[in-house]
């Protein structure tokens, strides 16, 4: 998950590591929605290209 901060929010390396576990909790759960949304985004594109 560190990576996935990293990769898309720009997050240091450490700094997802040095988070409280609580806050880490928070983090993934925001991490998983975006990546949820961004999966339903790109299906409606598909559909509506027709792909």
């Amino acid at each position: 998950m560190d990576y996935l901060h990293y990769r898309y929010k720009n997050w240091r390396p450490f700094e997802y590591m040095n988070l409280s576990e609580a806050r880490k909790r928070v983090a993934r759960a925001y991490m998983r929605q975006e990546l949820r949304d961004k999966e339903e985004r790109n299906k409606e594109i598909k559909r509506a290209f027709g792909g």
